[in-house]
């Protein structure tokens, strides 16, 4: 074999590689919600951005989230009341679990 096939065969495989274990951009922020029947929408803010997620048999779920700090909040139907949750951290290529949050009675 040639010197150059070998030296661009192992430069393939060694950036092949890197790239394997780079952690993927953006996290994802997950949670539920009770009762599954108070909530319509879910939305994570920030100072720069705002993501919305549907609101699922209770559970909802954020996917490519920017790594930063967020608050989450729960848009209620009524008879329930709002909720927010502050201080979400999400950070690149990892999961966040922002809990259970029990929707109150106005």
């Amino acid at each position: 074999m040639k010197p150059g096939i070998v030296l661009t065969a192992f430069l393939l495989v060694l950036i092949a590689m890197v790239f394997s274990f780079r952690k993927p951009a953006g996290g994802t922020v997950r949670g539920n919600i009770i009762p599954i029947e108070g909530a319509l929408h879910a939305f994570l803010f920030s100072k720069k951005d705002t993501i919305s997620a549907t609101i699922t048999s209770g559970t909802f779920q954020f996917s490519n989230v920017v790594a930063g700090n967020y608050n989450l909040l729960v848009e209620a139907v009524p008879p329930y009341r709002n909720a927010v949750r502050e201080g979400i951290r999400v950070a690149d290529g990892e999961f966040t679990d922002a809990g259970q949050i029990e929707l109150q009675r106005q």
